[in-house]
């Protein structure tokens, strides 16, 4: 729809099926196994349900006047979920945690794709008395750990099977919003795009408890002793339970980016008559200028390329801010 001729308004609602995906999952008794320098097997993984509503608003001014604008917003909003599984599975596995650890990310009938699935941490244990005082057991728990969730109520947190691990987040956002501009006033433009994701989560995959391994700032408000940390645990290179994927490793993955930022100034004809020049612009762009974001990784627009492992931040080299300059001639 238009209005006034100036201003313009796209609505779409989508349903869109897919049956019979392809994936390469983790080999398993029931799927097949593949002989040395092989790969696992291709399967028919099952069927997703995509369903969402964009809109898209447009406004316009009349551009023969000094002052003009070209204004455009876009909103976005998907419901993802699993219908069916292949026969013989509960679900596939994903992406796995930490070096050779959990399986953090799942395709299974009734969730998302590559939901993740792992412990709930309660909180930080400050004292021993706290840790034998406690209604629930956590074999190996010492002050500073984390404290996990009995999620089924057995009166201890079972570390050999799934029965205290539950649904803690997903890496596909609750709606996506993008707004261009372009301004011009005489001789002057400027132009951007701001791009915002919210709602979805994201795992930290990239920390490692090694000798010598690098670690991010918020490690300095760790757990030293009672009362000091109720969020971050002890930092050790032993053993512990701190290292199986949890929701300490999930985060709030939400941003607004300023994705680009362009200025520039056209010369005037009258100026240029004398050079035989038809026109002259000099601009300056600069890219991934602010990111405004709770995410304490490096980057929270990531992307593994992999369908089950979309939230999974493997440490990805942040995209740069970059700052460039130009000249358009035209003779």
């Amino acid at each position: 729809m238009t209005f006034w001729k100036k201003l313009d308004l796209t609505t779409n609602y989508f349903i869109k099926n897919t049956y019979d995906l392809l994936f390469q999952p983790e080999v398993t008794a029931i799927l097949g196994s593949y002989g040395p320098g092989g790969y696992p097997p291709i399967i028919n993984a099952g069927d997703v349900s995509n369903k969402g509503l964009e809109i898209e608003m447009g406004y316009h001014t009349d551009k023969k006047k000094a002052l003009s604008a070209d204004l455009s917003v876009n909103f976005t909003t998907i419901a993802n979920k699993v219908r069916s599984v292949p026969n013989g599975v509960d679900y596939i596995p994903g992406a796995s945690f930490g070096v050779g650890g959990d399986i953090a990310t799942r395709f299974q009938e009734g969730y998302e794709i590559g939901y993740f699935f792992g412990y709930q941490m309660e909180g930080i244990y400050q004292t021993q008395e706290e840790i034998d005082n406690s209604l629930v057991t956590q074999d190996g728990a010492q002050p500073g750990d984390i404290k996990f969730v009995d999620v089924n109520g057995d009166g201890k947190i079972s570390f050999s099977d799934d029965s205290d691990k539950t649904y803690l987040g997903s890496p596909i956002p609750d709606f996506t919003m993008g707004f261009s501009f372009t301004v011009k006033y005489k001789a002057f433009d400027l132009g951007g795009t701001i791009y915002s994701s919210v709602g979805q989560e994201i795992i930290r995959n990239y920390e490692r408890q090694q000798p010598y391994a690098n670690q991010l700032a918020y490690v300095i408000d760790r757990w030293t002793g009672p009362g000091s940390s109720y969020t971050d645990p002890r930092l050790t290179t032993g053993a512990t339970r701190n290292t199986l994927f949890s929701s300490y490793y999930v985060e709030n993955g939400s941003f607004i980016r300023l994705r680009n930022l362009q200025v520039g100034f056209n010369f005037p004809s009258k100026w240029l008559k004398k050079f035989k020049i038809e026109s002259l612009r000099i601009y300056g762009v600069a890219n991934n200028l602010v990111t405004l974001t709770k995410y304490r990784g490096f980057d929270p627009d990531i992307s593994s390329g992999s369908v089950l492992a979309a939230g999974v931040d493997y440490g990805f080299y942040p995209q740069a801010r970059t700052f460039m300059g130009g000249i358009q001639l035209k003779f």
